[in-house]
């Protein structure tokens, strides 16, 4: 069986969770033996950082990337979809050489493209929804351009033979925004590699934690896009209060152009005690993750919540809204604690009882490992996924296009 995957990011392009979600699982599904034999895997994707190859082959897994216009930040919506024209054009020639049995899109962003092909080929074709326009604004279309992205979402779902979702709360949000039918949605969770995971050294965790708290003091920790619906200002909100009963508390702040709350911190009186990183290396966030004390996922929308499965693995104790797919991973007092979403005074109990307790949270930080070893690890993903194929691939032979 030979399948086609289509996604707008492949690293070393990569923005969000999709494109290492799609950079992880398309070489683990390469050369699973299915029935018909192995598995191939091609992976169209944009080449949007200067310097990555054109082409990466291997023997069951090749990428091919395509030069793109750069987005224009005006008119996100039509030079994202203009460009799926030349994601096609790269497809069509791939194919003359081998077709596809299956295509297999990730999100709108590829959904054009996608949608031309399986007419083209009469193939199956299968999306992966990430996220939903509708829910990063909390069920709400903003406006014109959100308007376009939430059609192209619910046409992207329409036209798959199947929809993967990452998660129940996924699922019950794709069934509810777009009609589908519970039949058509496949819940397949996101994974994470533990053994990527670096191990770091005794004086290697002390000298980060002498960086940031050279007195001693106890080190909160936030990672993720610095965007409304991540939730950072009701962590920045909670400080005031976490402060007047943890007075040795810090706050470190991770992500690009994170310094854009500086100002409420300041508003709030705070400012002194935050720490705005910015971007860092994988590799420097996993040490942090290793040496806070808690990390906190404030989010008021989370499709699934990654960063916490990152967090659990590096072993830190996790506070993550009772949102979406976070709520399915971080479960209340078992492997982390959970928060009303919106509420800085939710956060601040949270963080007090971590703090106060911390033979509890080693309990919990310990089912959480075990729990992201046995449940997300990626082989399992890549072989639930590869038996998805076959399902879609036998129905497509037994159907009349």
């Amino acid at each position: 069986m030979r399948i086609l995957i289509i996604s707008w990011e492949y690293p070393p392009s990569v923005i969000g969770g999709m494109g290492r979600h799609v950079a992880e699982l398309a070489p683990r599904l390469g050369g699973q033996i299915l029935a018909d034999g192995p598995l191939y895997v091609d992976v169209v994707t944009t080449r949007l950082s200067s310097g990555a190859p054109e082409e990466q082959a291997g023997e069951f897994v090749a990428i091919h990337r395509v030069d793109v216009p750069p987005v224009d930040p005006v008119d996100h919506y039509n030079s994202v979809v203009e460009s799926n024209q030349l994601l096609v054009e790269r497809a069509e020639r791939l194919a003359r050489q081998h077709p596809y049995d299956l295509i297999h899109a990730h999100d709108w962003l590829v959904a054009k493209a996608s949608i031309v092909l399986k007419h083209s080929w009469k193939a199956p074709y299968l999306t992966t929804m990430h996220a939903t326009e509708r829910g990063r604004h909390q069920g709400h279309i903003p406006g014109d351009t959100s308007h376009q992205i939430d059609r192209l979402e619910w046409q992207n779902c329409f036209e798959a033979w199947k929809v993967i979702a990452c998660s129940q709360f996924m699922q019950h949000e794709l069934e509810s925004y777009f009609g589908l039918p519970p039949s058509k949605v496949a819940v397949i969770p996101n994974g994470i590699d533990t053994d990527k995971i670096a191990l770091y050294s005794a004086d290697q965790r002390a000298l980060l934690r002498q960086r940031y708290a050279p007195n001693g003091e106890r080190l909160l920790l936030f990672v993720g896009r610095i965007v409304h619906e991540k939730g950072v200002h009701v962590l920045i909100r909670a400080m005031p209060r976490i402060l007047a009963e943890h007075p040795d508390v810090r706050l470190l702040v991770v992500g690009k152009n994170a310094e854009k709350y500086w100002p409420l911190a300041y508003e709030l009186g705070v400012e002194k005690t935050i720490t705005f990183l910015g971007y860092i290396s994988d590799e420097d966030r996993d040490c942090l993750y290793s040496v806070v004390d808690i990390a906190i996922f404030p989010s008021l929308y989370e499709p699934f919540g990654i960063v916490a499965l990152e967090a659990m693995a590096a072993g830190s104790n996790v506070i993550a809204s009772c949102v979406g797919g976070l709520a399915e991973v971080v479960r209340h007092q078992e492997n982390g604690l959970t928060v009303y979403p919106n509420d800085p005074m939710s956060i601040v109990w949270a963080v007090d009882k971590t703090l106060s307790d911390p033979a509890a949270a080693a309990t919990r930080r310990k089912i959480a490992l075990a729990e992201v070893k046995s449940l997300y690890n990626w082989p399992l993903i890549a072989r639930q996924t590869a038996e998805l194929y076959e399902r879609i691939v036998g129905e497509r032979r037994a159907t009349a296009w």
